[in-house]
């Protein structure tokens, strides 16, 4: 191994939720890893770039989106509470749904505009009519 190459760190250990203190368990067979909680979805920063355990911040991850994939895949976004560092984590398998679901409701509810407008405005769109 050349000095260039770097270690990625790969967790497979059960571990405690640094924001609601459940204990994750380790991943499902054909998991690598497990990089965020799957009670409350919230992660701790550890890394610069994916599993290299370089960062010092160490700050609470918190989910503040989903993002959908090119390929369909679907993703959480995490922002650091500390730092404000940005970073997507693949949804796991055993992710509790519920707490999936009320993140995607309330990034419906909490629009920075009115919804009703906007949807309006994009039927127009897509009838042609100018906006």
């Amino acid at each position: 191994m050349s000095r260039q190459q770097k270690t990625i760190h790969f967790d497979t250990n059960p571990f405690i939720c640094v924001n609601c203190g459940l204990t994750v368990p380790s991943p499902m067979s054909g998991t690598k890893n497990r990089n965020h909680c799957i009670h409350c979805l919230h992660s701790k920063h550890v890394d610069m770039k994916i599993g290299d355990r370089r960062s010092g911040c160490h700050g609470i991850m918190e989910p503040i989106g989903l993002w959908i994939k090119d390929n369909g895949e679907c993703a959480v976004i995490h922002r650091c509470k500390k730092c404000g560092f940005i970073r997507t984590n693949r949804i796991a398998g055993d992710d509790n749904e519920v707490v999936l679901f009320t993140l995607a409701a309330r990034l419906i509810t909490q629009l920075p505009f009115p919804a009703k407008i906007a949807l309006e405005k994009i039927e127009r769109q897509q009838m042609g009519d100018d906006v």
